[in-house]
This record gives structure tokens, sequence and C-alpha cells, in this order.
């Protein structure tokens, strides 16, 4: 099975995820050429991605709608494009592969005075228009506009680039009621219990229920996962094959609690992301699979933004007991990691690698939102069940990716980030700028600590990152990209 993927936009998790995920069921994954894609705040460019996407010979197509209406995640935030010119773009949908799963994000208002993803008034007046955001839906019907120190001008920018983005999600809507669309995620990127962004998600739910459109429409927190959750959905449709996965918790009330830069308790985000995998959740008795979370813990800790010293060790003994018990039955296991936000729980990883149980897990997450983990590790889970299935798993390729997401959601995110960032002297809670000139001095740093890291761990034998394939695919030190190579060591 062939797809072609449109994604959000460059990054390796957008860009390169989806295809890894594919190939562990035997499938392929095709992407647009580097210079059609979004890069940081350079726009894609939708035209050319229209003309790409109409020209593919593929089985099925898996669309980012941002990206092909506006250019990208970033620009959707950024650029004034009316909403009648992306819906022309739009119009690209019927002359690509068929079926096509789409997905489409309602837009974030990020706690922090930081505009390297945002409009220029975010480095003056973020943590303010989040407050404002959170106000305004807390007074929704109120009489009176919630007191802020945001100028009138800047809120009515923020509001009115908000709507157009509503009015598109809308649209997006349409397109699955009408059937352009065989699926349509609709994911809420970095939000909050109280925030205009989740108002807007509860609205466009809603306006689902009222389609009578639930088959084919979901809504759950996430946004950079999608597209990998998208291609397990089409290789479930391919294959003819639903699997049927137990969710499993070593907290009693682990699912019901919510995450950080989520609106609703992570079992609610579990049960809509499943399906959105072609998934039906289940009972562990008429379970095939079975995805385990690690629940996420109390506090404002983040590996992104305020890294701990330490983690809790008794979550992370207790999960790691469920995980080897399921492992002992015979169960096919993915491990969604929600502990922290931005990174793996450096405990629970270790406890995993010290017996060989991570080694023998079918798929591992723990990178930024619980959205993008639950997402990630559900769309491995679902394409190691088809693939054994349809007889093509590819067990190596499995095993890559089970390495190749250890290296970014722990050994990158919770142990290397934080001590580089301590070493460049870099505020956590700004995305920072790398200097072209100081880019081979970082990344040789970069594939040091990984290199220290991965051998402490001994995790996945036989794979390591080859260290001159380090890069920082947008200037920064919050993701890298890097390829594993073999060792020439035994399994």
């Amino acid at each position: 099975m062939r797809l072609a993927l449109v994604p959000l936009d460059d990054r390796p998790v957008c860009r390169s995820l989806p295809a890894m995920v594919a190939a562990v069921a035997g499938a392929a994954v095709e992407v647009p050429p580097a210079d059609l894609l979004p890069a940081s705040r350079r726009p894609g460019d939708p035209d050319g991605l229209a003309g790409w996407l109409g020209s593919r010979r593929a089985d099925a197509a898996v669309v980012a709608l941002e990206t092909l209406g506006l250019g990208g995640l970033i620009a959707s935030r950024l650029h004034d494009d009316p909403a009648t010119a992306v819906l022309n773009r739009w119009s690209a949908l019927s002359d690509g592969p068929s079926p096509v799963y789409a997905a489409t994000v309602v837009q974030r208002t990020p706690d922090a005075d930081d505009a390297g993803e945002e409009p220029d008034y975010w480095a003056r007046y973020g943590r303010a228009l989040h407050a404002y955001s959170a106000a305004l839906h807390r007074d929704l019907g109120a009489p009176e506009r919630p007191h802020t120190e945001v100028p009138q001008d800047i809120r009515r920018d923020f509001l009115r680039r908000r709507q157009r983005n509503h009015v598109l999600n809308q649209a997006a809507l349409g397109l699955a009621a009408h059937g352009v669309l065989d699926t349509l995620v609709i994911g809420a990127d970095d939000t909050a219990v109280a925030a205009v962004g989740t108002a807007e998600w509860e609205w466009l739910r809603t306006w689902t229920g009222w389609l009578e459109v639930t088959d084919r429409v979901l809504a759950h927190p996430g946004a950079d996962e999608i597209g990998a959750v998208l291609v397990a959905r089409a290789l479930t449709a391919a294959a003819g094959h639903a699997p049927r996965v137990a969710v499993a918790c070593a907290e009693p009330d682990g699912l019901d609690r919510v995450a950080r830069y989520e609106p609703v308790p992570v079992g609610a985000g579990i049960a809509s992301q499943a399906a959105a995998a072609g998934a039906g959740i289940v009972d562990l008795a008429d379970a095939d699979t079975v995805l385990v979370v690690h629940p996420p813990q109390p506090g404002d800790a983040d590996w992104a933004t305020a890294p701990p010293d330490d983690t809790d060790p008794a979550p992370a003994a207790r999960t790691a007991a469920l995980v080897r018990r399921l492992l002992a039955d015979g169960r096919p296991v993915a491990l969604a990691d929600c502990a922290l936000g931005n990174g793996a729980d450096p405990r629970l990883v270790a406890d995993l690698a010290r017996d060989g149980a991570y080694a023998a897990l079918a798929g591992f997450a723990g990178w930024n939102t619980a959205g993008n983990t639950v997402g990630s590790a559900l769309a491995t889970l679902v394409a190691y069940q088809v693939g054994r299935a349809a007889g093509t798993l590819d067990e190596a390729a499995a095993r890559r990716l089970l390495a190749h997401r250890l290296v970014d959601d722990h050994v990158w995110m919770s142990y290397a980030r934080p001590r580089l960032r301590r070493e460049l002297g870099t505020d956590p809670t700004r995305h920072d700028h790398i200097a072209e000139a100081d880019v081979p001095a970082v990344t040789a740093r970069i594939a040091q600590l990984l290199g220290e890291r991965w051998r402490q761990l001994s995790a996945v034998p036989g794979l390591a990152v080859a260290p001159a394939s380090v890069t920082l695919p947008w200037h920064r030190t919050y993701e890298i990209d890097f390829t594993l190579e073999d060792t020439g060591e035994q399994p």
C-alpha cells in the first residue's frame, strides 16, 4: 500500500513519523518535495502542494488541511489569506488519491510571551492573551467583556484570525458531511480547560453530532501526531481489520486526570484517538493488543519549560510492573508515557530497559502533549496489529521505530535537552535560535549526549544514533532530527 501525505510541516514528527508507522505494517508513504513544505515561519506552497497531490498515484491520501489551504500550521496563525482562497485550494482534494483522510486544528493560545510561532505581538502580550482567552470562555454569554491589559487592536486581530480559522474548520466539517473526506480529525492544539479554542472545539463537536457524522469525524486533543493516526486508519481500512485495543493504567484514577495543555481527561482523548486510528476500545479479555498509559502526574514540571531534577519513582515502578505482567501474558503492548509534558519519564524507561522489557514493546511514545503521545502510541500499535493480521508485519521497522521514539522522547527530550540548554544558557520558556555558525558545535554536543545516555540504557541492542546525522530542523533546541544506524550487535 502506498499513501500520499501532505503533512502539517517539515518537522520529523509530522513528515517522518507517519512513514515510520506505515512501514511497521509493510506500507509506504510519499511526501512532497522539501521546497513545497512549510519550515518554521516560512509557509509552504499551497498551489504547488495542490498540484503535487493531484498528480499522485496512491491508494489513499492523508492531508493536513492547514498546509494544503494556508501553507502550514504556523502559516495558519500568521497569514491573512481569505477563507475563499483556502476553499479554492481545497478543491484539489477531489482531484488526488481517494479516499482522503484529513485533519484540521483548532488554533492554540499558548501561555507564553513568545512570538516564535505566533504573530509578533505575542512577545509582549502572549500570557495576557492566554488569560483573556480563558476569561472569554468562562464568561461566555456575559454582557460585559472581561478586563484585560491587551490593547483593542491586538484583541481584534487575535479574534479575527481565530474567526477565519473557525469558519474553515466548519467548512472542513461540511466536506466530511458531503463525503469529500472519508475521515476528518479535528485536533485541539495546546489548549486548556478554559480557552477560546476549547469553546470552538466544543462547538465543532456539537455540529459533528447534529450532522450525524460521528462515525467519520473525530475530535480530541492533539495536532502533530494526527498524520500518523490517519495513516493507521488508512491501513485498517485497506486491510479490513479493526484492531481491538484494551486500555490499562496502573493508577486507579489515572485516566480521569487532565494533562497539561489539554481540556479533557486523558481517557476521553484515548477513546477518540483510537477511533481515529481505526481501532476499537474493548475489555482486556476481548483485546488483541493493549495500550498502557503512564498517567499525568501532579505539578507544573515539564521537560521543555520546567525540567525537574527527578521524578516520583513509585508511579514509574507501578507502570513498569503492569507492562511486565501484560508482556508475560503474551500481549502486544504499546506504552503511552503521559506523566509529564514534552518528554518521557526517565525512571520508567530505565526500569523497562533494565531487563529487556522495553525492547519487547510493540510501541512507545512520550513526547510533547498527552494527545501527541497517545495518538502516536496508538498509531504504532494499530500498524503492528494490522501487519500481524495481514501477514505484512515488518519486525525490523517496528524495532527501529521503537528505538527512534526512545531516542527522541527520552534520550533527547528528558535527558540531553535540559543539559544542553543549561550549558547554552537557554531560557526554557521561550524558543531559542541557534546561529548557523554555532550549529556544528551544538549538534556535535547533542550527538555526544545522545550516545552517552543510549549506551547507559542498552535498551534496543543493534541500533544507535549515527553521530554525524544529528540536525536542528528549525535551528532551535526544541526538536532534533537524526538517523539510526546498525551497530552489528545482536538484539
